[in-house]
């Protein structure tokens, strides 16, 4: 074996390395946990679980917080989370006293992961968690009869969801009397000037994200 036939065959064995470790790092990356805090009620300084996955986005305390201060107290009432992610609104409204939350997340790892964290918090029992895109969860829960008196709603920002979803909703309404909704996105979209008006809806901005609310039912 010549040198050169020597040298090519140490430079391919280096490079597998380097891709093998690449894909050991790319895949322990992908699979880190990290830890967000509640921000109110019972559980108040407690932690969550959620994925550094770089797909999901979570809503910030100053956000959680801010949209239980537009609400005012939940206790008691019945709560739906939609896009709920890790379970981070969803645990709040629970620690906060709310009487049941239904949370609905599509992604199976990540609804496996909010099913999770009500098991540690021992919030299991009051929470209904609905693995299933919201185009077809809200369908079946209005079906189903089911009405709420908050719903909140943290859809992918800029990607029209925000409308889509109002517009769902108001196609199957889950809305019970003096119900309020809560949007979570960008400050650069929203539901639209018209849309705003007609439903009264107030929007209330936090850095890069924005809270619209509005009563419905």
């Amino acid at each position: 074996m010549t040198k050169w036939h020597e040298w090519h065959k140490l430079l391919q064995l280096f490079l597998r390395s380097v891709c093998e470790d690449e894909k050991k790092t790319r895949g322990k990356r992908e699979g880190e946990m990290a830890e967000i805090r509640i921000t109110g009620g019972k559980h108040k300084g407690r932690r969550i679980a959620v994925s550094r996955d770089g797909r999901t986005r979570y809503t910030s305390a100053k956000v959680r917080q801010a949209v239980f201060d537009l609400v005012g107290d939940v206790a008691g009432l019945h709560v739906l989370d939609l896009f709920a992610g890790a379970g981070s609104f969803t645990v709040e409204a629970l620690s906060r006293g709310a009487a049941a939350v239904t949370a609905v997340e599509k992604e199976a790892r990540t609804a496996a992961l909010l099913r999770a964290n009500l098991r540690a918090l021992a919030l299991d029992k009051d929470c209904h968690v609905v693995n299933m895109d919201v185009r077809y969860a809200v369908p079946m829960l209005h079906k189903q009869e089911k009405r709420f008196d908050l719903i909140f709603a943290d859809p992918p920002y800029e990607m029209g969801y925000v409308a889509a979803s109002l517009e769902l909703l108001e196609t199957y309404p889950l809305c019970r009397n003096h119900a309020v909704l809560v949007f979570e996105h960008s400050k650069r979209e929203g539901l639209g000037a018209a849309t705003e008006e007609k439903h009264e809806a107030h929007t209330h901005r936090y850095g890069d994200a924005a809270l619209t609310m509005l009563t419905c039912g």
